[in-house]
């Protein structure tokens, strides 16, 4: 019997979950079986594997390599991020309705970094701090080293969702201060605001770090009002 494309789309839907509780059983790197092991064992055409081995991709899944077949990837959440990222370059938003969302999230997640950071992630704040320091604030390198101590914060505060907010935030800001008119803020101020949100998360005060987050994203924020007026 022909297969109708409602018919297809159910089956390959169907397939894809059943592979998916597999996948969450099973090793990073592990094979799965082959096309026409699948094939058989779902009792469905080629098509409707190959449909739903689509749909395992673009979850972030699995990976599918010529003359390795499929094999189960890393799930690190980065097919979410450039989606989210899409709809932030998709949206008619407002830089300041952005830092909105920064400030909603990110004066939160200093606080929980001061209560949950490792001594590694203290070492690599201060690291970030120093690159910022030396680097010229018209460079890449600059706005590189901004953008990743407010993700190394993301991971300080212990929760992985927020890490996956973040990062394509950043990556959004990055391509609109590398198109536009260049990095927002008054860069001495970025450093020292940066090394203030540091040692209030080294000093494990959450109040203190919720502070000074707050106070550095509001001056970016009345930074770039100025600037736009001008």
């Amino acid at each position: 019997m022909t297969e109708s494309a409602s018919t297809k789309q159910r089956l390959s839907d169907t397939v894809a979950e059943a592979l998916q509780r597999d996948i969450l059983g099973m090793a990073v790197g592990e094979k799965l079986p082959t096309e026409a092991e699948l094939t058989e064992r779902f009792d469905v055409s080629r098509t409707v594997i190959r449909e739903a081995t689509r749909l395992l991709v673009q979850r972030g899944l699995v990976t599918v390599k010529p003359g390795r077949g499929m094999t189960v990837a890393e799930v690190d959440g980065r097919v979410i991020a450039d989606q989210y990222g899409l709809l932030l370059r998709l949206s008619e938003g407002s830089f300041e309705q952005l830092m909105e969302l920064r400030l909603v999230l990110e004066v939160e997640m200093a606080a929980l970094a001061a209560a949950r950071r490792t001594d590694t992630q203290l070492e690599e704040l201060d690291a970030l701090n120093e690159r910022l320091r030396a680097a010229d604030p018209s460079s890449a390198e600059f706005l590189d080293a901004d953008l990743d101590f407010h993700e190394k914060i993301a991971e300080a505060s212990g929760n992985p969702f927020f890490l996956l907010v973040m990062r394509p935030v950043n990556d959004f800001l990055s391509d609109s201060y590398t198109a536009g008119t260049g990095y927002p803020s008054e860069a001495g101020h970025t450093v020292d605001e940066h090394f203030e949100i540091a040692q209030a998360i080294r000093s494990g005060d959450p109040a203190r770090a919720r502070f000074a987050a707050e106070n550095h994203l509001r001056r970016v924020v009345r930074n770039r009002v100025l600037l736009t007026r001008e």
